[in-house]
């Protein structure tokens, strides 16, 4: 592992600034190291700063394929679930490792994670400090600012439920005598800022048209108001949100057809509120530089992709007792995973272990780089569930569950085919309901582990007794110790504990930084 400390990485990677033309063009990644005092002169260098930071959620910048919502966190928090195992060609043992729960400081994808969300958010810090000074539409300027905040505040909000306890930095730093070595910083101050940033930007506009439309809304910051609050427990907070969600004109609803989710012909319309963007720009790399969703390619199994070209990932693939979960006639299924391979060269159907699906882009079917499937980061299903969450949590324990806690539920089953959750449920029943909604819901959608980390009423989190439960489910749904995969299950169930309810610190984050501790039970 490369041992480049946060201060290494704030005086030096965090100065080179992703440039752009003066139009919206998120094809451009050209990478300039020239000072950020020289940079921020002109309207045009305050649209290309923050669009540098929209940049660094998906596009590729660096010898490593993945990015932070281009996989990293479908590793870090999909790996270590009920929900995700390596495939047969990901030898990698660093993912091995993350998926058997055997990993450990030293975890590479650990390391890029924290080093990518930190490059990120000191690209934000500059465009919020510098852009006030320039002259130009205030109108715009203002927008860009607040857009700025928002990301950061997305970006603190991932921290902050990774490793808890981060060191909050809110002014750039762009040489080495800018700052000194900084401790962790209490998570409750992390997020005081980041609801402070995400206030700031509910002002941004409602909507944006055409090239813009990649860009944080007013709706966006609201909904992950909405997502802090339930995280944090606060169920008037979260309440209060949807409301205003609701009744602030922004003009969310579900899709009729669940798979128009994962469209790059539907991107920001109906339920997308805020997607990382990604760019059929012909530019797939696994090893080099690319803007293209790389998802589709990852899960693929090895021979026989819908791409005819008989070559795929198979490195992201759900674990034996995911696909079984669905029912029959639930609509998600089909989008969710590809059970069988038909095109294959010889002409001869082919029968894989089912794969996720989610991300094939059926424009794409003559180039690899040419997926521009968004990636979601919340969309309105999340929303009503949230909701639903919130106003049942609201009851006393052992009571029954609110009536108004079922529409917002029911939406999002009725939209997948299934009936309305049977009335008379308890508030205990109903949590259970929802977090099982959300669990088939948002397969490969970097929200699983987020949600098994979260206290339920008991005061506990959920993913020990879920991935404890495991052996008894794959029994439950016919699968044998001779399955393959049986294996995973196993793993997962066995080693468990407290511990991954946050990742390590990366270890050379903390040998270069002796303020730095790391989190319980990690060494």
């Amino acid at each position: 592992m490369k041992k480049i400390s946060i201060n290494l990485i704030l005086s030096g990677l965090f100065a080179s600034l992703l440039l752009f033309s003066s139009c919206v063009d998120l094809n451009e990644d050209v990478r300039s190291q020239i000072s950020s005092d020289n940079f921020y002169q002109t309207q045009a260098d305050a649209v290309s700063a923050v669009q540098s930071v929209y940049n660094d959620l998906t596009h590729n910048t660096s010898a490593d394929h993945a990015t932070i919502y281009n996989r990293l966190l479908v590793l870090a928090v999909g790996m270590m679930t009920d929900d995700q195992i390596p495939g047969i060609r990901d030898t990698n043992p660093d993912v091995r490792s993350i998926a058997a729960l055997t990993q450990t400081s030293t975890n590479t994808r650990y390391y890029e994670l924290w080093r990518q969300h930190y490059e990120a958010i000191n690209r934000a810090n500059l465009a919020i400090e510098k852009i006030p000074a320039i002259s130009g539409d205030t109108v715009v300027l203002h927008r860009l600012v607040r857009e700025a905040k928002f990301l950061r505040g997305l970006l603190y909000y991932n921290l902050v439920r990774l490793w808890g306890d981060v060191p909050l930095i809110t002014q750039s730093t762009t040489t080495a005598q800018d700052i000194q070595l900084i401790a962790r910083t209490p998570k409750d101050q992390v997020y005081a800022q980041i609801i402070s940033d995400f206030n700031d930007a509910t002002q941004l506009p409602k909507s944006y048209t055409g090239a813009n439309s990649f860009r944080a809304t007013g709706g966006a910051a609201r909904s992950l108001l909405l997502s802090v609050a339930v995280t944090r427990r606060d169920w008037d907070e979260a309440i209060k949100q949807y409301n205003t969600i609701q009744t602030g004109g922004y003009g969310y609803s579900l899709f009729s057809n669940y798979g128009d989710n994962f469209s790059s012909s539907k991107k920001n319309t109906s339920e997308h509120i805020f997607d990382a963007w990604c760019i059929a720009d012909g530019s797939f790399s696994m090893t080099g530089t690319g803007n293209t969703n790389i998802l589709s390619y990852i899960s693929a199994p090895t021979t026989g992709f819908e791409y005819g070209q008989g070559i795929g990932g198979d490195a992201d693939a759900p674990i034996i007792t995911l696909r079984p979960l669905f029912k029959a006639n639930d609509k998600r299924a089909a989008v969710t995973f590809k059970d069988s391979i038909l095109k294959v060269s010889t002409g001869t159907a082919k029968v894989y272990s089912p794969h996720f699906y989610k991300y094939w882009d059926p424009a794409a079917a003559s180039s690899l780089g040419n997926n521009g499937v968004n990636i979601p980061v919340i969309r309105y299903a999340e929303v009503l569930l949230f909701a639903a969450e919130a106003l049942n949590e609201k009851v006393a324990d052992g009571a029954a569950a609110p009536d108004a806690a079922y529409a917002p539920v029911n939406q999002v089953r009725n939209r997948a085919g299934l009936p309305n959750l049977t009335i008379g449920l308890t508030k205990e029943q109903f949590r259970d309901s929802i977090f099982h909604e959300r669990q088939l819901e948002f397969v490969y959608e970097q929200i699983r582990w987020f949600d098994l980390i979260r206290v339920n009423g008991s005061g506990k989190a959920l993913l020990v007794s879920a991935l404890q439960a495991l052996p008894a489910l794959a029994a439950s749904q016919g699968f044998t110790s001779t399955t393959s995969g049986i294996e995973w299950v196993n793993a997962k169930a066995a080693n468990v504990s407290d511990k991954f309810l946050l990742l390590p610190i990366p270890a050379s984050e903390i040998l270069a930084n002796p303020k730095l501790t790391q989190n319980p039970g990690w060494n």
